[in-house]
């Protein structure tokens, strides 16, 4: 047999043998077509194209499935199929996806976030969960209603600049709840160090900027072969990384040791008698995943308070912040635009207060039907991250968020079958928690009457924005009791309402869009904030803020 013969029937082999392994192979859930060689690599989702969730969803049913480089990706479309395999089969789909810059170079692979589901994970989950359960968070109320007081102050001398009293109560109340540490403006040391490490991270951390995620083995080049800068750029952000989690952290270690801690997330739990009965002494490794718990709820939170003005500063089309700093935005938006709904809440607030005589606290909540439905109606109207998007195309907006929110995204353990459809070991589990958001009946209105009755089949929000199964974010009540203090404690004393005029450089809040990138927030807008009236006034000036 002559070579080009034996070459000829080498090459029908293999092709035989891939066209056998295609039509023979696993069945896997539907999938967009694919490109030869780069199969999926340009549907694999960079920004928030709700179009294409909603043909994906149309054409696909409840599983879209891509591939890349040989790497899968598993989005999920409804309800069912999240709550059966986020939820029932956790064991399976509660890992996390493995990152080569942000995690082993940055060094983030310490945090709880990217923790896969073992028992190191479960132990420092249970320590969180002693302190941030429904019942514990509530400790936390007066220091939230401070931070609240204190905004809504300096709104009285400048309501313009509510976007920065906003950043600025959401920093200072995670700082204060998580480490004890109080400020008082946005020139904070902390703070400062927050923005320097937001900033550099953000620098580096572009959509795609490292080949190393996408090609993990290069991580293995020594640093003097051409492009590997990589590992410098690592180096730096692990450093500056560990000084921001490791100041506060040491700050209430000194503060315990003199006996002048006051009450915060890291003090709790270092002196958590049940914890300490159990265990005794806590080890230097728990103490290390302590640490980094702790800065994974400040870095989530505190950091992504900057991301608006570091994405702009980039160039980047996203900004927001999770349930908080993003959602009094899109608040102060829909009061503006809805006087109505506004007016109603209002009525409920008077109704509870006695017309004002006092404060909205925590205890007020189960009797404001109204206010729960508005808050509801808020985080299902305009979800925040709609869908998250694979580690290799992570941004820093897109990481902050998963610091603090541990909903998206997972990898499985293992392979799993569903519905017939072989899901591979390491595919990338996404939920499009913006499809969860637009199964009611005109999902474009904003109608908080929708969640009145609490007992229809209207899905709450809070069952998807706040994560699922076992990795369901661990801050969630602190979040829910904030916006809850905040929302009702703002419109308890200022009205919201459209400009009298056009504001150079700001949208009018009816004109206002939303970004496209993975966090998803409102644009700048402007919006006409006035006290009630003289004597809400004088009540807000009266407040004593420690």
């Amino acid at each position: 047999m002559s070579s080009l013969s034996t070459y000829l029937a080498v090459i029908a082999v293999i092709v035989a043998t891939l066209l056998w392994r295609v039509r023979n192979g696993p069945l896997h859930p539907p999938s967009p077509p694919r490109r030869w060689l780069i199969g999926n690599l340009l549907e694999m989702p960079r920004t928030t194209d709700t179009k294409k969730l909603a043909f994906w969803k149309e054409q696909h049913g409840a599983l879209t499935y891509l591939t890349a480089f040989g790497r899968s990706v598993l989005v999920l479309h409804t309800a069912e199929v999240i709550k059966e395999l986020l939820d029932k089969r956790a064991k399976t789909y509660s890992h996390r996806p493995h990152t080569v810059m942000a995690g082993e170079l940055y060094g983030l692979d310490k945090t709880i976030v990217f923790f896969d589901y073992n028992d190191r994970y479960r132990a420092i989950r249970r320590l969180t969960q002693q302190v941030l359960n429904p019942e514990a968070s509530k400790k936390y109320q007066a220091l939230q209603l401070d931070c609240i007081k204190l905004m809504l102050q300096r709104m009285l001398e400048d309501p313009d600049d509510f976007k920065e009293q906003s950043r600025l109560a959401v920093s200072r109340m995670i700082l204060t709840i998580t480490y004890g540490v109080d400020i008082k403006t946005a020139d904070s040391e902390y703070i400062a160090e927050a923005q320097l490490t937001m900033d550099t991270m953000t620098s580096a951390a572009m959509p795609g900027a490292f080949v190393v995620d996408l090609i993990p083995i290069l991580k293995h080049l020594p640093r003097w072969v051409p492009f590997t800068t990589f590992h410098q750029i690592g180096d730096f952000g692990r450093d500056l990384i560990n000084r921001f989690v490791t100041r506060p952290f040491d700050h209430v270690e000194r503060t315990l040791a003199n006996g002048q801690a006051p009450p915060s997330f890291v003090a709790d739990i270092l002196t958590d008698e049940e914890a300490l009965a159990k265990n005794g002494r806590y080890s230097e490794n728990m103490m290390q995943d302590i640490k980094w718990a702790a800065g994974s709820l400040f870095a989530g939170a505190i950091c992504f308070a900057f991301v608006i003005e570091i994405t702009e500063f980039h160039g980047l089309q996203s900004a927001g912040v999770e349930t908080s700093f993003t959602t009094m935005l899109i608040i102060f938006l829909l009061m503006a635009l809805h006087p109505h709904e506004q007016k109603k809440a209002q009525q409920e607030i008077d109704s509870i207060t006695g017309g004002g005589q006092r404060t909205v606290s925590l205890e007020d909540r189960p009797n404001m039907p109204y206010m729960r439905a508005l808050l509801k109606e808020v985080a299902r109207w305009h979800v925040v991250v709609p869908m998250s998007m694979p580690p290799v195309f992570w941004s820093i907006e897109v990481l902050a968020y998963n610091l603090l929110l541990e909903g998206v995204p997972r990898r499985t353990a293992e392979t799993d079958i569903y519905n017939g459809y072989t899901i591979p070991a390491d595919t990338i589990v996404v939920p499009n928690i913006w499809a969860l958001s637009q199964t009611v009946d005109d999902p474009q209105k904003f109608d908080p009457e929708r969640f009145l009755d609490e007992d229809n089949a209207t899905q709450s929000p809070y069952e998807y924005i706040f994560g699922f199964g076992r990795r369901v974010c661990p801050g969630r009540y602190i979040a829910e009791n904030f916006l809850f203090l905040w929302t009702t404690n703002l419109l308890q004393f200022f009205n919201v309402q459209q400009p009298d005029r056009p504001v150079a450089g700001l949208k009018m809040p009816a004109e206002t869009t939303f970004t496209t990138a993975m966090v998803s927030a409102p644009e700048a807008f402007a919006c006409k904030i006035t006290p009630r009236s003289e004597v809400h006034r004088e009540t807000v000036s009266s407040f004593r803020v420690e």
